[in-house]
């Protein structure tokens, strides 16, 4: 059997495991669950932006381009992967994108090298918050949807909306800037209340859920 695991593929496991640690909860311990939910997140994230690295040329992944392609070298920083992606691939991130990534990175390296304390709200908010803005990146940037229509078949979405109130911020703010920046017109889920509901079936795009439709003049354009 060839076991094989590319940047994407290994991104999405993290990310498919933070999700399963935060809607599902198997781990009993909330600190165990949470610690290893930051840490598959951050792992995620940085994955995720080198494969978006990778895709703007492979040798860009390495910290001393020179070197590439060599597995024995050292590979970019999260830092040097976010000056590359908006000085060389032209991506624009928000200064609060760049803070939350940068913090993540910093709280991952606490509690893999050194030590952690925290509050259980506060670990709850990175992790959804960092999970809120990977999702975003991975179907933006990558093409990979976590939540496509076929997934909605359990309740993994709804739950993680309904559990953690960071992620469901997030993640809505950042999916109804992505509407009114494509001039989509949509209209406020009654079960998600993401700005996601198509006007003319009234069904959510986010959490499958059907609406009744509004009249026009109830619509937010």
């Amino acid at each position: 059997m060839r076991i094989e695991f590319n940047l994407l593929g290994n991104a999405i496991d993290s990310i498919d495991h933070t999700i399963d640690l935060l809607a599902w909860r198997d781990e009993p311990d909330d600190a165990k669950r949470l610690k290893q939910a930051v840490l598959s997140v951050a792992h995620g994230v940085e994955l995720l932006l080198k494969e978006r690295l990778r895709r703007v040329h492979p040798s860009l992944m390495w910290e001393n381009v020179d070197k590439f392609p060599g597995l024995s070298a050292r590979t970019v920083t999260v830092d040097g992967a976010l000056w590359r992606l908006g000085k060389i691939g032209g991506l624009y991130f928000s200064d609060e994108a760049i803070q939350l990534i940068r913090s993540l990175r910093d709280t991952r390296n606490a509690i893999e090298h050194y030590s952690w304390s925290t509050t259980k709200s506060e670990a709850e908010q990175i992790v959804g918050s960092e999970l809120g803005f990977a999702l975003h990146f991975a179907k933006d940037e990558l093409g990979h949807d976590f939540f496509g229509y076929h997934s909605k078949k359990d309740d993994t979405f709804q739950t993680l909306l309904e559990g953690n109130p960071y992620f469901s911020e997030v993640f809505q703010k950042r999916y109804e800037q992505r509407a009114r920046a494509t001039s989509d017109l949509k209209f406020i889920c009654d079960f998600c209340h993401a700005l996601a509901a198509n006007p003319s079936t009234g069904a959510c795009e986010l959490c499958g859920h059907w609406n009744s439709v509004p009249d026009e003049d109830d619509l937010p354009f």
